[in-house]
């Protein structure tokens, strides 16, 4: 777990993490000495949100036409920190809100975010991807936490960018260490491609409104609380932690695990209206969020897996939840305040998400031997040679018939099974194992 290139990925995603969501608390903390609450929630969260979503987009639409993304990444954090500069140097609350909406499109949290998820898909082999996630995740969570800790006067105005700019100029050193994305060829996707990729995408933006909508009922109550704010950016780090675990270990058990977080999603509006342990209820939530948050990034980043050259796509679950957290904005006030219609909309959508989840996402979803057989070829380098042998030795047959049927000598095919175990650190019964599902 914790070899070289796991932690440098850790590291660039904790380092990213950080420094764009405290600028982004920054800026508000700032603005709120210009404008009133509602404008200063309206221009972070409505159009904050959408800057996000679009410098995901923008990050998409890069990879299919750039031959060096890397330095693009590096440009745009640059300009990210320029319009942070020029927020804090401008009392005009317009140029002010168009500032932090770009460092929220060129920044870690939008064209960066997309970048950094494609490192993710292309340097980290799936088995350590949630932890790798989640740890450096969950680290830059923490470090945000902390900074709201220090003075006002440091961490409300320009004088952050003492703390910011550094932290940016080393990520940007870590990621420009790295080698540069693959370039894309024109891909032709399969039916049964386009299929799980739609299924997925109707699965995610309804969590992301049902996680949204919880969200906001969570935060009407929060503020009541005094120092609640420590103890869920601990639960919520362990939330996590624990899905990031399970989504390596266990993938099945962890989708139940999600499913069973937006069930809670529903308790959460019923019980805080009724003002039943409010503490232990948001906690709760807060454990419950990081599943959604492992699922919405997770299962776009294995895309690569399934589709080779399509890590592009890696960041387009959490662009879904920009755009729905930006949506609920307008809708959220009214929503809200009718608990009984906000029960009903929750129910309605958890029916629609299990409905998808078990008729198209699961079904599309489910491994066979191939897609095993796949997965080691790519995690250990096998060449197209290796794969064919290694399709024939789990089948239990000799390398004499694997010679006859791949019209190649005895001692060729020994030579290529000699390299398959040693790539692989296997024996044949333990690469029957992986490779084969029981049933099919």
């Amino acid at each position: 777990m914790f070899k070289k290139i796991n932690i440098k990925h850790i590291l660039i995603l904790a380092l990213g993490f950080f420094w764009c969501s405290a600028i982004y608390l920054t800026q508000q903390t700032y603005l709120l000495n210009f404008c009133d609450k509602e404008f200063v929630n309206m221009i972070a969260i409505l159009y904050g949100s959408l800057s996000m979503a679009l410098g995901i987009l923008l990050y998409m639409f890069i990879c299919k036409k750039s031959k060096n993304i890397k330095l693009y990444y590096v440009l745009f954090s640059l300009f990210a920190i320029i319009s942070s500069f020029v927020f804090f140097g401008t009392e005009n609350k317009i140029l002010m809100s168009i500032c932090l909406c770009a460092t929220c499109l060129f920044g870690t949290a939008g064209f960066g975010v997309g970048y950094h998820f494609s490192l993710l898909a292309l340097n980290i082999d799936k088995e350590y991807r949630g932890r790798v996630f989640t740890i450096g995740y969950g680290l830059g969570s923490i470090l945000t936490y902390l900074i709201t800790l220090l003075p006002n006067k440091l961490y409300g105005s320009i004088s952050s960018l003492i703390i910011y700019v550094p932290i940016v100029i080393l990520n940007i050193l870590l990621v420009y260490r790295n080698r540069d994305l693959e370039i894309i060829k024109n891909e032709k996707y399969t039916l049964s491609y386009k299929k799980y990729f739609i299924s997925l995408s109707i699965i995610v933006l309804l969590m992301s409104l049902l996680s949204g909508i919880s969200t906001d009922v969570v935060s009407t109550h929060i503020f009541n609380i005094e120092g609640l704010f420590a103890n869920t950016r601990i639960v919520y780090c362990i939330g996590l932690l624990i899905a990031g675990f399970l989504i390596d270990k266990n993938k099945e058990m962890f989708d139940i695990a999600t499913l069973i977080s937006f069930v809670f999603s529903l308790l959460t509006i019923v019980l805080l209206n009724q003002d039943i342990s409010v503490n232990i209820v948001i906690n709760l939530s807060y454990l419950f969020v990081g599943f959604f948050v492992v699922f919405r990034t997770l299962t776009f980043v294995n895309l690569y897996d399934r589709k080779k050259g399509s890590f592009y796509l890696c960041g387009i679950g959490l662009m879904y939840s920009r755009i729905m957290e930006g949506i609920l904005v307008v809708i959220q006030k009214d929503l809200i305040r009718n608990s009984t219609l906000l029960i009903v909309i929750e129910t309605l959508m958890l029916c629609i998400v299990l409905w998808v989840y078990f008729l198209y996402y699961l079904k599309n979803n489910r491994l066979t031997s191939n897609d095993r057989l796949k997965e080691m070829v790519l995690k250990y380098k096998l060449s197209n040679q290796e794969e064919k042998v290694l399709n024939l030795l789990i089948q239990d047959l000799t390398k004499k018939e694997i010679a006859d049927k791949l019209f190649l000598s005895v001692n060729t095919i020994k030579i290529h099974v000699t390299n398959i175990y040693k790539k692989t650190g296997m024996t044949r019964t333990e690469l029957k194992e992986k490779c084969i599902l029981r049933g099919e």
